[in-house]
């Protein structure tokens, strides 16, 4: 009998190889899909955020040119003219680009020319404004702003750019449904090959023995990664308090910088305008009595703006927190907010910390400004209690009111930036805050406390 011998490989082996290259294909095919689809969700996403990002840029355009005619129509200084002149220039420039951003979607080019046209009535307002004041000075101007129609129109440029951006927000929301759709209907099917591949595995156990050992190799690398990551996210989250605290002391030397400019410049100017009408005034009161009348009153309004310019100096930088001291601007700020609020104001303020680092005691200062303005828009008190004690090695400032306090889901929502504000502040300086209900249930206490800082204590003994 001749035995015949088979050269050819199994039947069984050329299934599961031909098995294994149709899972390997769905795989390459599904990965290949899934890669396109986020790719093209991508493409939206940033085709929605530059048309975004284009509609904020022509919106701070024209505040920014808004704000340079007020600029210059209360100084006079056409200095002031440069973001209306940049924003001539550019305004157009930006509306072409979204054109082309938004030429696939009628209904976002649609509301583009309507936004387009809303803005060049605007610069036409503006214009006209110009000209009027180039004309008849700030009177003309005064006699536009009654009319209206600038505040008119620029609310109806907010309206259009909320409807454009909700617009886009509402496309980019269809579109990413209809990926995660897709999305969802990929993973069951990777599911399903998978699954046929796990049944595949089966049959080669050296190859699930390998896929172990590099699977415990591929674990170990993970470990260590994410050991990394929260060393960065530590060091990020460091690098971050380091940036808000930055960003605090720049906007409050900021704030110092303005308010020395306003002292220096506006203060000389308006000084100097009101000397020179009274003098005008005395000299047409024999001939022109109606002429000096108006002049005086004229004069009335310059002292008038004059107080207003030193208590927005005093909000920017109160001057006597770096004269007199943490204790002594509290108890100045305690007796302004009593005139201004018509609300009777308790204080216990200690006069013996004052010699505090500055970080500490405008920090301080800030939570009792913000706190007071909070009281005196939200509280509906008729009294309100300031305390500045020493307490575990440190400074506690509370303030109570008797008002119809604040709730707890008020606090959590996220339009409560002064409570985030000052608790940041607190923070940032190694304190803490608190918000918290009265204890006899009406009224709000807030418990800001902030360590002594000993360098910045004995650097101030040294000075003092």
């Amino acid at each position: 009998m001749k035995r015949t011998f088979h050269h050819s490989l199994p039947a069984f082996i050329t299934i599961i190889f031909a098995l294994c290259a149709v899972i390997l294909a769905g795989n390459a095919i599904s990965l290949y899909n899934n890669l396109l689809s986020l790719r093209n969700t991508n493409s939206w996403i940033e085709h929605s955020w530059d048309v975004k990002d284009r509609l904020k840029n022509v919106n701070v355009l024209i505040m920014d040119a808004e704000s340079s005619l007020r600029g210059y129509y209360l100084s006079g200084n056409k200095t002031y003219l440069g973001p209306w002149l940049t924003a001539q220039k550019k305004i157009e420039p930006e509306f072409k680009a979204m054109a082309e951003l938004l030429k696939d979607n009628p209904v976002q080019s649609k509301n583009l020319v309507e936004l387009k046209a809303l803005f060049d009535k605007k610069i036409q307002l503006m214009k006209e404004g110009l000209a009027a004041f180039n004309d008849g000075g700030l009177e003309q101007i005064v006699m536009l702003a009654k009319t209206g129609e600038g505040r008119s129109t620029m609310d109806e440029i907010r309206l259009q750019v909320v409807v454009m951006e909700s617009e886009e927000n509402a496309l980019l929301a269809a579109r990413s449904g209809r990926f995660y759709q897709r999305y969802q209907i990929a993973v069951a099917v990777g599911m399903a090959i998978n699954i046929m591949a796990l049944l595949v595995l089966v049959l080669f156990y050296q190859l699930i023995a390998r896929s172990f050992f590099k699977r415990l190799a591929a674990e170990g690398e993970l470990k260590a990664s994410n050991e990394h990551l929260e060393a960065r996210v530590l060091a990020r989250t460091e690098q971050l308090s380091i940036l808000s605290r930055h960003l605090i002391n720049v906007s409050e030397q900021e704030k110092a910088k303005l308010a020395r400019e306003l002292h220096d410049e506006l203060g000389s100017n308006l000084t100097v305008l009101a000397m020179d009408i009274s003098m005008v005034t005395e000299k047409l009161r024999p001939t022109e009595p109606e002429l000096a009348e108006r002049l005086q009153r004229a004069s009335a309004t310059i002292k008038t703006t004059i107080g207003l310019k030193r208590r927005i100096i005093e909000n920017l930088r109160p001057s006597v927190l770096d004269t007199m001291g943490l204790a002594a601007s509290l108890m100045e700020q305690a007796s302004e907010f009593e005139k201004i609020s018509s609300l009777q104001v308790n204080t216990d303020i200690s006069d013996e910390f004052d010699k505090i680092d500055p970080s500490s005691a405008i920090a301080l200062f800030r939570v009792a400004q913000e706190a007071l303005t909070n009281i005196a828009k939200y509280a509906q008190a008729t009294q309100v209690w300031i305390s500045l004690r020493a307490a575990d090695q440190g400074l506690r400032l509370l303030i109570a009111d008797d008002g119809i306090g604040i709730t707890a889901e008020a606090l959590k929502k996220s339009k409560s930036h002064g409570v985030i504000g000052m608790r940041e502040r607190m923070l940032l300086l190694g304190g803490n805050l608190t918000v918290t209900a009265a204890a006899n249930g009406r009224g709000t206490v807030i418990d800001a406390y902030l360590p002594f800082n000993p360098a910045a204590q004995a650097d101030a003994s040294v000075a003092g």
